[in-house]
């Protein structure tokens, strides 16, 4: 049994129906797009909003059928974000196929990213008027985190200003399943502070892949960050980064122990093995 077998074992029924719901429902989009959105939504995706969200609702005790559609509202949201940011930074790639923006072009990316956001505000509108309000709250904080980063491209900014661009991006549809599900039961704050600092620690591990394409493209992330407290940017290719990038794995590490010690408050919980195992893994 892998790692991720381990993981889901304890939610496997939950992502069994998951994936039968969303694939009914992918596979009944009446548009030309309809091979590349299968093959886009159900090839290697690490499904981990929805994990998260059912290994919460078994830890909160919540028996309640709105529980999947807070699943599939999360990852239609993420996978359209994912359409719309490979037409920002023009990708060719994305989990292997071809880009939607590579194939296609701008325009019938744009509207096939919002054509998922359709079917997302279309769940969301049989939800409850409380989700849809967090849905809404935190969709608005991520387009602002997003209009952030555009505005200071190859600035330089300071670092809590970084990370907290970095969790309006990021964070905020992590944080929207859960606080959706607070709906459904008793709010608990060590998930709550788990959210945070995870979904953090989560984008941060992703930025130190893509140190190059994201200076290229103006983005300055933690390492770049570290670097320009000594250095211009024009000193960047003869300056070896090993020491940027060791402070930046400090800082990153930092919320991977804020997000443990968060789980250390929930008690008697088989769900929270698969939690601490989601960061241990650094999904």
């Amino acid at each position: 049994m892998d790692i991720l077998k381990e993981i889901t074992y304890p939610i496997q029924d939950d992502l069994d129906s998951f994936e039968n719901t969303l694939r009914e429902l992918i596979s009944g989009c009446d548009n030309f797009l309809r091979d590349d959105v299968m093959n886009f939504m159900f090839s290697s995706s690490k499904r981990l909003r929805p994990i998260l969200i059912f290994l919460f609702s078994k830890i909160l005790s919540i028996d309640s059928y709105l529980v999947q559609k807070i699943a599939i509202i999360s990852e239609l949201i993420h996978s359209a974000s994912l359409i719309h940011d490979d037409i920002i930074d023009e990708a060719d790639l994305r989990r292997n196929f071809p880009t939607l923006y590579a194939k296609y072009g701008t325009k019938i990316a744009v509207l096939e990213g919002d054509y998922l956001l359709s079917l997302a505000l279309d769940i969301l509108s049989n939800t409850s008027l409380d989700i849809s309000r967090i849905y809404s709250a935190r969709i608005k904080s991520t387009i602002l985190g997003e209009l952030e980063q555009d505005k200071n491209l190859f600035q330089e900014t300071s670092i809590d200003a970084y990370i907290q661009k970095t969790f309006a991006k990021t964070g905020n549809i992590f944080m929207a399943g859960l606080e959706a599900l607070f709906t459904l039961s008793n709010r608990n704050e060590a998930l709550y502070k788990f959210m945070e600092n995870y979904s953090i620690y989560f984008q941060l591990k992703n930025d130190i892949k893509d140190i190059s394409t994201d200076r290229k493209n103006g983005n300055y992330t933690l390492v770049m960050l570290y670097f320009l407290k000594d250095y211009k940017i024009d000193d960047i290719n003869s300056v070896n980064l090993d020491k940027y990038i060791k402070k930046a794995n400090e800082k990153i590490n930092l919320y991977k122990e804020n997000a443990i010690f968060a789980l250390s408050k929930i008690k008697n919980s088989k769900y929270k093995d698969s939690l601490l195992k989601i960061v241990d893994l650094g999904l």
